[in-house]
């Protein structure tokens, strides 16, 4: 195979707001560490698969046509070959798509990212190799389920008798002598143990990161996003509630994980890849359970919050918001055995299960974040209710939640396209 690695700076070099939290509306003050892009590329013969991974809250889609107009033009790599994921650290700049609706000052950034990326994708094609991928499959406990029912609603709090994704995937690329030059790995779990700090950085996946190139020279390792929707991290569970860490915490849990992939490596409990290196790409059609003008007008009337915006925003362009969210989605065919889906939007983990019955006794990688939308739930969150069920599509701009039957519009999509790859 011929592989390639490659990662490039991204933090911002002017004066932003920071991301993540409603509430939180100032700039920064500091970069505590920096973000970055980093990209692999995995091919065999004229097949190959892109993966690109940001230090970066979460951008709109505009971003992602943008970089794969670049890698078409540039190099020839179908759409359906790329894969973008955000980490989705809430301790890095505000971007387009995830709070900003109409922010001029937003479109610096995406530029920014732009220019950042295609230097990452040019470096990426002038640092080939031939080698192996490998991968492997191991399980972590550092995180929790944050929906906890309360009488006779759902409210954020630890939640440890709930189910959890405890899968953490890894892809390791080695060169023809054996060295380990990437590695790219996959776990659900919010970056949102920095709530306090007016810092940048790339939270725990930014610094698992820096761990594990430490430890292989010449290694760039990148994390991936899985279904963290519903997921937080255990460390931020403290009597009952979720609250702020120290970056001594942080570094603990990443060391934590860092190890955990280390472990495997010198263990050599991986799998080598036979390449088939197929890919599909399709777009996800999720029904809204559209609720009246006069709903929305009320909130923004009532509401004294950052939300207000939200819903003025809602009142004012009622009649152009669809009753439908387009959720862009893909599969990657690795090898015989080995698949990578992905989603755009927040995933919760019910979503990724209903994914998982498609493939079977497959390997997959699940990966959610592939652009901004909003929280996707299944059917039992929608149920339920509380932020990710039905709270969180209003604040992202839609006219209701998304209504029940969610899960079999995503298994039949997932199922219709999985099997033009079989």
């Amino acid at each position: 195979m011929i592989l390639g690695i490659a990662k490039e700076m991204v933090t911002p070099h002017v004066l932003s707001k920071m991301a993540g939290y409603a509430a939180r509306t100032e700039t920064f003050k500091g970069i505590h560490d920096d973000l970055y892009v980093r990209s692999c590329l995995l091919k065999d013969g004229d097949k190959q698969i892109i993966i690109i991974s940001f230090d970066i809250i979460q951008f709109n889609y505009g971003l992602n046509e943008k970089i794969l107009a670049y890698l078409k033009d540039e190099y020839d790599v179908e759409n359906q070959h790329v894969i973008i994921n955000y980490s989705h650290t809430h301790a890095g700049p505000e971007v387009k798509g995830h709070r900003s609706k109409n922010d001029s000052n937003m479109d610096a950034i995406e530029d920014f990212l732009l220019d950042r990326t295609k230097c990452c994708v040019d470096k990426l094609f002038l640092n080939l190799f031939e080698g192996d991928v490998y991968y492997a499959k191991t399980h972590g406990d550092w995180n929790v389920n944050r929906r906890k029912k309360i009488g006779a609603g759902i409210i954020m709090a630890p939640n440890h008798e709930e189910i959890k994704d405890t899968e953490l995937w890894m892809l390791i690329l080695k060169d023809d002598q054996g060295r380990i030059r990437g590695l790219f790995y996959n776990y659900s779990c919010h970056p949102v143990t920095l709530s306090t700090t007016l810092y940048l950085s790339s939270e725990f996946p930014g610094r698992i990161n820096q761990l594990l190139d430490a430890s292989y020279y010449g290694c760039v390792s990148g994390f991936l996003q899985g279904s963290a929707g519903n997921m937080r991290p255990l460390i931020s569970a403290k009597g009952g509630k979720f609250l702020p860490c120290s970056f001594e915490e942080v570094d603990q849990m990443a060391t934590s994980i860092s190890l955990a992939i280390k472990d495997v490596i010198d263990k050599a409990a991986y799998k080598k890849i036979t390449p088939v290196l197929d890919a599909v790409s399709f777009i996800i059609p999720a029904a809204i359970k559209t609720l009246p003008k006069e709903h929305f007008i009320d909130l923004a009337q009532k509401t004294k919050s950052s939300l207000k915006n939200a819903y003025q925003y809602i009142v004012d362009n009622y009649e152009c918001i669809g009753e439908t969210v387009d959720i862009h989605a893909g599969i990657a065919k690795i090898s015989d055995d080995l698949y990578i889906a992905y989603m755009g939007g927040e995933i919760c983990y019910e979503v990724k299960l209903v994914v998982k019955e498609v493939f079977k006794e497959k390997d997959l990688i699940f990966l959610g974040y592939h652009e901004a939308i909003t929280y996707i739930p299944a059917d039992k969150l929608i149920e339920e209710g509380g932020y990710e069920g039905s709270d969180a599509p209003l604040m992202s701009g839609f006219k209701g939640p998304f209504k029940k039957g969610i899960d079999r519009t995503v298994r039949e999509y997932f199922q219709k396209h999985y099997e033009l790859l079989k």
